[in-house]
């Protein structure tokens, strides 16, 4: 499924309009596979790399050769260990230049993600790690082009705590004993926050489970520890309660700047799951259910191929890339969706999956062999990293990807 890109001169001048267009394509550049890709070792590369915010780490690399001057993007991917079974991709500051400027803080992020830093398991007198890292270039709008490089590694690179952590709000209220919601209460109400979701940071959309005695469901939201005035949301401005009830353990209801609480007068105690969603300025909402409620997204990952019209995995098709998600609906790694695959023009639909949007390049989960490969019906098949294609004729499936094992199942729809 390579794309091959031909580069024609333009014309000048309609008489000679059928020669120069003879000429030009006898002469034109034609695409080919590169097939050496290599990753320089950095000089003095036994020293310490001691990161720091604004801080760049800087590498090179040769220029894959497609068989003309071709603008390349790079990227490399970082891991702790030279199999690379777990890793974390980072983009250059540049990254159409051969010379890679990783930035220090995305390379910190990077080792706390994959060693499962945490705030309060850092540990700045045992933060030295060594890091391996390749190199992957590719071509924009071309499938297939992308060559990933030999390995180096950099023996002692010093990190930073430079995780990301869920943001939070807090609820005060009668269960939380109506404490003033100030500096001085910090520590009291770290047991009243409502928290975003590990895989969803960023996301302001914030829940947490609390034990509501009855007579006790009347409450507001906290954005800061500023006093009762300043970082108040509720039901409403005035500083006021209104009542509300729940329909089958369920409310929803909108979240205004402000001091009015929502009370619950039919309450009649137990587990609480509140969450407030903040994602949207001018539509804030409140959502609260009977006992406890797991309200982590479920993660997804993507079908890449002739199912998508072979778009790029990038955050830019993400809206593309919609109807093409496979879910882990019961969160044990297995990911799975119906998809009608259409036909490529042969009979046949060819895909691969990949974790994130994060572009082309190899996906985590492709055809065993590098090349295409048809998956055979009602067998659990091995996965490899790579690009080959999963083949089946075209038709509607059952398709599941078990990220425990690595391997690719597809069933016939009913």
């Amino acid at each position: 499924m390579k794309k091959i890109s031909y580069f024609l001169t333009g014309l000048i001048g309609a008489g000679l309009m059928m020669t120069a267009c003879h000429e030009t394509q006898d002469d034109a550049p034609v695409y080919k596979d590169p097939t050496t890709f290599h990753l320089n070792t950095p000089p003095m590369v036994q020293n310490t790399y001691e990161l720091a915010p604004g801080g760049v780490v800087e590498l090179t690399c040769s220029q894959p050769d497609y068989g003309f001057g071709a603008v390349v993007n790079y990227s490399v991917d970082v891991a702790l260990d030279d199999k690379f079974e777990d890793y974390r991709n980072l983009v250059p500051e540049l990254p159409t230049s051969a010379r890679i400027h990783l930035k220090s803080a995305d390379l910190a992020v990077a080792m706390c993600d994959l060693l499962g830093v945490t705030g309060d398991s850092f540990d700045p007198n045992k933060c030295t790690e060594t890091v391996y890292i390749r190199a992957i270039a590719s071509l924009s709008q071309v499938e297939g082009s992308s060559i990933v490089s030999n390995t180096i590694s950099l023996a002692n690179v010093k990190y930073y705590l430079a995780i990301q952590e869920p943001g939070y709000i807090y609820v005060v209220g009668d269960f939380a004993g109506w404490k003033e919601p100030g500096a001085d209460n910090a520590e009291y109400y770290k047991d009243y926050r409502l928290y975003e979701a590990p895989n969803a940071i960023g996301s302001k959309v914030y829940s947490g489970v609390f034990d509501v005695p009855a007579g006790k469901a009347m409450f507001r939201f906290y954005t800061a520890l500023t006093g009762w005035d300043a970082d108040s949301y509720g039901s409403q401005a005035d500083d006021s309660a209104l009542d509300f009830t729940m329909e089958n353990g369920m409310f929803e209801g909108s979240l205004v700047k402000g001091k009015g609480s929502y009370n619950f007068p039919a309450w009649e105690g137990g587990e609480m799951t509140i969450t407030v969603n903040m994602a949207v300025e001018g539509s804030y909402t409140v959502t609260i259910q009977a006992g406890a409620v797991d309200t982590t997204p479920k993660e997804a990952i993507y079908i890449c191929g002739n199912i998508t019209g072979w778009a790029e995995p990038s955050e830019d098709n993400a809206e593309k890339y919609e109807g093409a998600k496979l879910v882990d609906e019961k969160r044990d790694g297995v990911f799975v969706a119906t998809l009608n695959l259409p036909d490529s023009g042969d009979g046949k639909s060819y895909f691969r999956f990949y974790k994130t949007l994060s572009g082309w390049g190899a996906a985590q989960w492709a055809s065993p062999t590098g090349e295409n490969f048809d998956l055979p019906l009602d067998t659990p098949t091995t996965s490899a990293v790579g690009e080959g294609c999963f083949v089946l004729s075209a038709g509607t499936y059952v398709i599941s990807v078990d990220s425990n094992n690595n391997t690719v199942t597809a069933t016939a729809a009913q």
